[in-house]
This record gives structure tokens, sequence and C-alpha cells, in this order.
């Protein structure tokens, strides 16, 4: 009896559609097959096939490998698969029946790695005109590392042609957020275009500094455009809101972070003088990054402004702003000895204004406040210089020899700047009944200037002078010394009745002849005005806008023609409006 075996028809067409397809790994260096694998696939003849490689989102993987990143090779090393390179084939058209003729080819790249938890990233410098490599090289990094690469913007290639980077080139990528395992996923790209630094050209370097979460990175920007010779201030420095960087503007996406100011005191943000060398053309600035969770901004930081005054006008010629926690002493010490203001002025810092206000602690800021308002302040006061030939004024300051205070005071104008000035000394002069004789021998006499500056606060002449009193006033002023001192006034309030109003109103002193109001707009009442007055209810007119003020009264009596001055108020506060 015969046996017929039948086979199931729906196997034998299975086994006929099975086509064999074969994978080369070939080292891109040398163009060898390194590894070859041969894979089986459902698909029919004629039809196409595609060799998927494993591609990424911006922080994830997401299609299942089919065609490997990394290959490890014999004696430690590794292949990274180059996805760029021109003669991959990654698809055949149509399958054949020969699994012969259906061959897969991948260009890999060899990279000789400490260990597997290292790779690579590669920095391609590019002529950007002829679209050719002037340099390239790699650097082992760790994996999922950040890498920053230290740009220079002047390199010369082999044949010492030199090139100037083109930090305008929309195509620079400087950095690699997130170093790939596979390396040939790790491309910095920098373009340059020929050209060195013109004769008298200067050209300012920045380093924005960063901490984003634990890792250190720093920001490298040239600013073009500048003449050496010339001084150079760095606006806008803060990092608050959006960011242009892509990757910077992902990171606060997926960390809730917020980039904010951080104050330093060695920051540099000003240069006097540009230099032809780019190494003296160095700016700093430094900030962090810190998790910003709801609610915690008003918390944890506060603005704070700083103003640079002019001392004439008192109007702000440039500001800048800063971030910092409420609480925080901030001593602004970094303070430019020259700017120049937007218009073309030139300003130099005036040390000695009266109004400087150089250090704050820094408060928190509540909206609809009159802190909100103005903000945390920083004041620095500059005078503007004038050139050679120009009109100038000197101040001539005269001063009591045996307390060392000011008594008259006046500017001599009229003179130009740039030349010398002496001054001749009265012999004496007069004031109320105390007649004041020039101290010839005092050493601290200074009555000559040598080259005028324009401005009478640094053009100042100080000439002392001993005080004498007539001996028919000697009796009025023994009998000033015996009258017992008139008591501070009581109950001083001082509100605020307009812009640049106040009333200030005070108890009666018993026997008060009148009253003397002292105001400035600081504490210790430098340069403070004084008006007399019979009443107690006074308003003072002509403030300033958005500036406190300080204000004391004291009572007197009128002896002989005299005022004897009693004990000062405490000291109230006219509030900002």
């Amino acid at each position: 009896m015969a046996i017929l075996y039948l086979h199931p028809v729906s196997a034998l067409a299975e086994e006929a559609q099975k086509i064999t397809v074969s994978y080369q790994y070939i080292d891109e260096d040398t163009g060898e097959i390194f590894k070859e694998e041969k894979r089986n696939t459902d698909k029919q003849a004629g039809k196409a096939y595609e060799a998927t490689p494993r591609w990424e989102e911006k922080y994830g993987f997401e299609k299942k490998e089919v065609v490997q990143e990394r290959i490890d090779g014999d004696s430690g090393t590794a292949y990274m698969f180059d996805l760029g390179h021109s003669k991959n084939v990654l698809k055949i058209e149509h399958l054949s029946e020969n699994s012969e003729e259906n061959v897969i080819q991948l260009y890999y790249k060899e990279y000789h790695l400490s260990d597997s938890d290292h790779t690579c990233v590669d920095v391609t410098i590019m002529d950007e005109d002829a679209d050719v490599v002037i340099k390239k090289e790699t650097f082992e990094v760790k994996k999922s590392d950040h890498f920053y690469y230290d740009i220079d913007f002047i390199i010369k290639d082999e044949q010492g042609i030199s090139y100037r980077y083109d930090s305008l080139s929309t195509e620079n990528r400087e950095r690699v957020f997130s170093a790939n395992e596979n390396a040939m996923r790790n491309q910095v790209k920098l373009y340059y275009k020929k050209g060195s630094i013109k004769p008298n050209e200067a050209i300012v370097v920045v380093y924005k500094e960063l901490d984003p979460v634990d890792t250190e990175y720093c920001k490298k920007q040239f600013i073009e455009g500048l003449t050496v010779g010339d001084d150079f201030y760095l606006d806008d420095i803060h990092v608050s809101g959006q960011d242009n960087d892509n990757d910077l503007s992902e990171l606060r996406r997926l960390y809730e972070c917020h980039y904010s100011y951080d104050w330093k005191l060695n920051e540099k943000i000003y240069i006097e003088k540009l230099s032809s060398n780019l190494n003296d053309n160095i700016l700093k600035t430094y900030h962090h990054l810190y998790k910003l969770c709801p609610g915690d901004y008003a918390e944890e930081s506060t603005k704070v402004i700083l103003e640079f005054v002019d001392a004439d006008t008192s109007k702000a010629f440039k500001t800048d702003q800063r971030f910092t926690s409420p609480g925080a002493k901030i001593n602004y010490t970094a303070v430019p000895n020259k700017l120049t203001a937007s218009n073309g002025n030139v300003y130099y810092f005036d040390k000695d204004h009266a109004n400087n206000h150089l250090s704050i602690t820094a408060k928190k800021i509540e909206k609809g406040s009159d802190v909100y308002k103005a903000g945390n302040v920083i004041q620095a006061y500059y005078f503007t210089k004038k050139n050679p030939g120009d009109s100038a004024a000197v101040r001539v300051s005269y001063m009591d020899s045996a307390t060392g205070k000011l008594v008259r005071q006046e500017d001599k104008d009229g003179l130009i700047v740039g030349e010398s000035y002496l001054h001749q000394p009265e012999e004496s002069f007069k004031i109320g009944d105390v007649t004041y004789t020039y101290d010839q021998e005092n050493a601290k006499n200074k009555l000559q200037i040598e080259n005028l500056s324009g401005h009478p606060g640094k053009d100042e002449i100080v000439i002392y002078y001993k005080a004498s009193v007539s001996d028919s006033n000697l009796g009025q002023n023994q009998n000033l010394s015996k009258i017992k001192k008139l008591a501070a006034p009581k109950k001083l309030q001082a509100v605020r009745t307009g812009t640049t109003k106040a009333k200030i109103t005070f108890r009666k002193v018993k026997k008060a002849d009148g009253y003397q109001i002292s105001y400035a707009d600081n504490k210790k009442f430098r340069k403070a005005k004084k008006r007399s007055t019979g009443k107690t209810s006074v308003v003072l007119k002509k403030l300033k806008k958005n500036r406190k003020y300080y204000v004391r009264v004291r009572a007197y009596q009128k002896v002989n023609g005299a005022k004897k001055y009693g004990t000062y108020s405490k000291v109230k506060v006219i509030a900002k409006r």
C-alpha cells in the first residue's frame, strides 16, 4: 500500500515567501566589511524593502531598533552608525528571489573609546563660502553629558589663511546638549569666512555663564563693529523670560526652570578702552538656573534696578536690572569710571556725589505698593566731561579753619577746559558779625588747578579762613551761651499732598520765636534744604517725583538779633509719589 503525504498548501506558500537580506557593516575609513549577517523577511520578490535606523525625538527614542546605532568591535573598539554617509544603502527597491542580490550596506565609523560609558563629539569648522572643511576635531565625552566648544574668533588653516567666525550664521551649532551614545549624532558645526581683524577694529568677547541642572555651561558671544580706543558698556545682561536658544527653551519646558541674574561682585560689564587684542576685551556675566514651582518666583527672587544718573539733570541715562533674593545685601563695587550714553554723551563717575546710593538690602516687591512701582534702586551719579576749548567753571569753597565747615561757596565762570587756573584769595570777608581772614599757613589750601575738566564738582579750589568776632558782639554771644536750649518739637507729621508737595505739621514749642525745617533725600541730611517759619504747619514745594525725603524741625529764640537753636525733633519720612 502506498501512503501519500500531502504538504499543506499554506505552509508551502509561506516558505516560498521567505527572502533573505544580507546586512553588510562597512568601516567608512577603510572600506572593509567588519561584520555581515543575514535576515529573513516575509516580503515577496519584487516588493521594496527598507532598513529603518533607530531615530529619536528631542528627549526620547521612539522606533524599534532595526539598524544598530553602535556595534562593539574587536580590541575594545566601537563602531558608530553614520546615518548621513552618502554610500549607505538603506532601501532595496525590488527584492530579488536570488538572496545574494539583496544587500543592505551600512557605513560605520570606528571610535577608540576608553569604556562603554563614553562617546565622542565631532567638531567641524567649515568655510561657509567654499563649503569645505577647514578643520575637524574629535573629543571623547561621557554619555549624556553637555559639551560646549570654546570658539576662537580668528583661526588659520594649514596654508596660513585667516578665517573669522561668522557669529550671525544660523547654521552654527556651538554645543551638544546631551551627548548621544552614537557619536555620529554629536555634531558641532561652526561656520567661518575668510578675513582677519581689520586695523583699528575691536572685538568684545562676552562669556554668559549659566549652571543648568548642575551641569557647567558657558555661552560665548562675539560683539563686532567696535573701534579700538572706544569705551564699551554691556547692556541687557540679565536673562529672564523667553530665550532664543532652542535647547534652553526645551530645557525650561521640561524642568519648569527659569534663568535669573546671579549678582557677583567680580562681574565685569564695562571696558574703558577697547584693545586690538582679543584677550584684552573680555566681559563676564553670571547667571544661575533654578527650578521654578508655582508661586515661588515672588518669594525667591526680587528685581533690583541699577540707574546711572546724570548729576546735572538727575535723570538716568542708562539703566540695568538684576534679580536676587529678598534680604540679600548688594554692594555695587564695580562702578565704571567712564560711560557713553546712547546719544554719544561721555560721562565720568562722580565718586563724591552726595546722592550716590551704591549699597542696598533687597526688599521683597509687592504688587501695587510704592516699593513695587519704584523697585529696589541703586543709583550711581555721573557728570559730563567737556572738551578742550569749551567753557568751564571752578567752584571756590571757603572753609572755617577751626571747625572745617563750609562757610561760603561760589562758582568762578568764564574759564576754558584744559587750561590752568590760579585763584587769588581774598584777604578777608565778613558774614554777619563774623570776619574771616585768609589762613595763609594752612597746608590744606588748594589754590590752583592745572588742567580744568569743566565740571565744578571736580574743579574745586578750597581755601581756609580764620573766624573772628568784633568786641562789640562778644557780650551778645556770651548771652547766647547762657540761654537754655529749647526742647524739640513734638508730634512731627509729614504727608505727601501731591507728586511735588508735602505738608509738615508739629506741636508748638514754648518760648520759640520761630522754627527751622530741614529736609533732604538722604538720612544724613547731606546738602539739606532749610526753611525758617513762624508757623507750625508748612507746605514744602518742588519736591522731586518718586523720591523719598527725610525731614526734621527745631525751634529757635532771637537774642540780640542772633538765633539760638533748640534740639531737633525726631526724623520723619516723606513717602514717594
